[in-house]
């Protein structure tokens, strides 16, 4: 095996709770327990001008600062990441640079020349798919420089990404989960229940969700109110915070006479998760556009039955009648009536849960998809300088 050094630039990671943060750190971990080196190029918030080194799992981090005050953010965080990435290319350390958000990563991008290695892009969708549909393609040519491959998380993506690129290279990859970070765990989750004050006869849906339009959560909080007269014995648990946070948690309490069966979590921390969905007998995500989600693979590792709207990547990864249940998106009756047929049938929705953990211990964990990633660096290295 030859040993790559890699440089990871991405301005979300850890301790960010989100997608890409989750995703540039599995596959960084996974890249080093595979012999690579591996340093991981972010932000820290914050004023000052002082660079920040430090080791997470083995991982070297540079941080710089990301001041509060957007027209600080791309003289901070642009202008001195990219010098050190050019300082790096001079010294002839590193092989790859595989960046990720394009809301910032992008803009340090266009000043780096690397002739001697490849350039790598992993295209998460969140900015992508606006400028995409607006038929920005030219934007997007320019917000994504020169990039010797681009990995997309989903067909959709996939896709989109070949029409704006057609002369580049794209390879699916899907996103993946770590089974030792996530598992079923009977014991976490029935403390989290006791913690919340759920029964342990109640049906638990769990969502750690985005409190956010494009997230789709108001057509869940439009269905509980019915779902709960009509089973006594169920509950909800509501992770995630965001913009319309306040708004659902009133409705709620107004629609439901401040029913002690629906519980909102707010902002959670990652290790928060495990118990959180160990918590649940079906995990819901209600989105009205989706990449490939690290939630619902989250909650497959644990053994969850899945609802999930026909979205984006959800069809790749959630088999219909398989590992889940696959709704219409927009639509709360899809809502109440997906999970319907698992409140239903136990005996089902603990078969689909554990279709799900098999699916993600046979393909979708990340040391069988970084391996993938590994020889899509070795394959464009070999192109790139024969």
């Amino acid at each position: 095996m030859t040993k790559r050094r890699i440089l990871m630039l991405s301005s979300d990671f850890l301790p960010n709770i989100g997608g890409v943060a989750a995703y540039v750190y599995e596959v960084s971990k996974q890249l080093l327990q595979e012999g690579h080196e591996v340093t991981v190029l972010t932000k820290y918030d914050g004023f000052g001008w002082k660079i920040r080194e430090e080791m997470l799992d083995g991982l070297r981090v540079i941080r710089v600062p990301f001041a509060p005050v957007k027209k600080l953010q791309d003289l901070e965080y642009v202008v001195r990441t990219r010098k050190i990435i050019k300082e790096l290319i001079a010294r002839k350390t590193i092989d790859v640079i595989h960046w990720h958000t394009l809301n910032k990563d992008s803009k340090v991008m266009r000043g780096i020349q690397f002739p001697q290695g490849v350039i790598v892009h992993t295209n998460h969708f969140v900015w992508f798919r606006e400028m995409y549909r607006a038929g920005q393609f030219a934007k997007l040519q320019r917000m994504i420089p020169f990039t010797d491959h681009i990995i997309a998380p989903s067909y959709e993506i996939e896709e989109m990404s070949r029409a704006v690129f057609p002369d580049d290279g794209v390879t699916r990859i899907p996103n993946g989960v770590d089974p030792a970070s996530f598992y079923p765990d009977r014991q976490l989750g029935a403390k989290m229940r006791l913690e919340l004050g759920v029964p342990d006869d109640h049906t638990v849906v769990v969502t750690t969700n985005r409190m956010s339009e494009e997230k789709g959560m108001g057509y869940l909080i439009d269905a509980i109110p019915d779902l709960l007269r009509k089973y006594e014995k169920l509950s909800f648990v509501l992770a995630g915070d965001g913009p319309e946070l306040n708004y659902f948690e009133k409705k709620i309490s107004e629609s439901t006479r401040k029913s002690p069966r629906v519980h909102f979590l707010g902002r959670i921390r990652n290790s928060d998760i495990l118990p959180i969905v160990n918590a649940g007998d079906i995990f819901l995500q209600t989105s009205l556009e989706e990449g490939c989600s690290i939630s619902v693979l989250e909650a497959m590792a644990c053994a969850k039955p899945v609802v999930a709207t026909m979205v984006g990547g959800n069809p790749d990864i959630v088999r219909h009648r398989v590992t889940g249940v696959m709704i219409a998106p927009k639509s709360s009756d899809a809502v109440a009536q997906g999970l319907e047929k698992l409140i239903s049938d136990t005996e089902k929705a603990v078969l689909y849960g554990e279709n799900g953990k098999n699916v993600i211990q046979a393909e979708l964990n990340w040391e069988q998809l970084t391996k993938r990633i590994i020889a899509l660096y070795n394959e464009s290295l070999v192109r790139k300088l024969g």
